[in-house]
């Protein structure tokens, strides 16, 4: 008996049909991996949260967005000396809160140079590497870079410190974590489910990756939902809110965003965490604000 020889034709039919398929099957795995990596993201969030939630039950405050000029919950007005460990953000500040007491114990000036996985989403094809220094190149160091930042509130008004890079001043301190915070649960007047503690910023473009450094400050770790001034980047429009952006867009760093499609996850005060579409950007001032007496719709969102 002889065997009929496939012909070239039927090949190239067998080979389209190989080809569509892929086609369909390949947005389907795309998905998949999208909608894991932004539970596994949500994740970390969760654990965030409420490792601000276990520093809040050991020091009675929220950590500061990076301890500067003020001891743990102390009134800002407080005549006590700056921190004798000046600069470490809120993140730096959990260590203890998220089982890595012995980075802790390294000194920041080691700690700041490790990745650590908490600090980043999964969706970031940048996770697994670190800054060389960006503008510090100087110091020869290398920083661990994050994903999430805290809010530190509505915005930011023109004034006269517009060029100061104390992102504070200039601005209403009217979030939950920012320079020299102290805020108490209790603060939180607005109500724990209606107020933002963190969001996600991906770190500023490669290769010098600037801004996003989990140990650092400013921009590094905490942002406001608008931004006035654009001090990072300031040849971008103004203001800066919530918006799409992607890894190799310079003014991405100014506002929050994330690789996810459509929105970003946000870490709410009551532990929660939900992922805001970004049609939501007009809601966030008011989500930000501890005790601003807003009315939000959470239908909205």
């Amino acid at each position: 008996m002889h065997r009929r020889a496939t012909t070239l034709l039927e090949a190239l039919v067998v080979i389209g049909i190989l080809v569509l398929l892929i086609g369909l099957l390949l947005p389907a795995v795309q998905k998949v991996r999208e909608s894991a990596s932004r539970m596994r993201c949500q994740n970390n969030l969760k654990q965030l949260g409420l490792a601000l939630h276990g520093f809040h039950s050991s020091n009675s405050c929220f950590p500061q967005a990076y301890n500067e000029y003020w001891n743990f919950c102390e009134p800002l007005d407080s005549p006590t000396p700056p921190d004798a460990r000046p600069r470490r953000s809120w993140a730096a500040l959990i260590l203890p809160y998220i089982e890595r007491d012995a980075l802790e114990r390294t000194g920041m000036k080691l700690a700041q140079k490790q990745l650590v996985q908490l600090f980043s989403c999964p969706s970031d094809p940048r996770t697994g590497t670190v800054s060389l220094g960006g503008n510090f190149k100087y110091l020869g160091d290398k920083f661990g870079l994050t994903s999430y930042l805290a809010v530190e509130g509505s915005g930011y008004s023109r004034g006269p410190s517009d060029t100061n890079l104390n992102l504070e001043f200039g601005g209403p301190k009217d979030g939950v974590i920012f320079r020299g915070s102290a805020i108490r649960i209790s603060d939180i007047k607005d109500g724990t489910a209606n107020t933002v503690m963190l969001g996600e910023r991906p770190p500023s473009p490669a290769p010098d990756l600037d801004w996003g450094w989990w140990a650092w400050s400013a921009y590094d770790s905490a942002l406001a939902v608008v931004d006035y001034r654009n001090v990072a980047v300031p040849f971008c429009p103004k203001p800066s809110t919530y918006s799409p952006a992607d890894v190799d867009d310079p003014c991405g760093v100014q506002h929050f965003w994330s690789l996810h499609h459509g929105g970003a996850s946000w870490a709410f005060a009551d532990g929660s965490v939900r992922f805001l579409k970004y049609s939501a950007a007009p809601l966030l001032p008011a989500l930000a604000t501890r005790a601003g007496g807003e009315i939000v719709d959470q239908s909205a969102y």
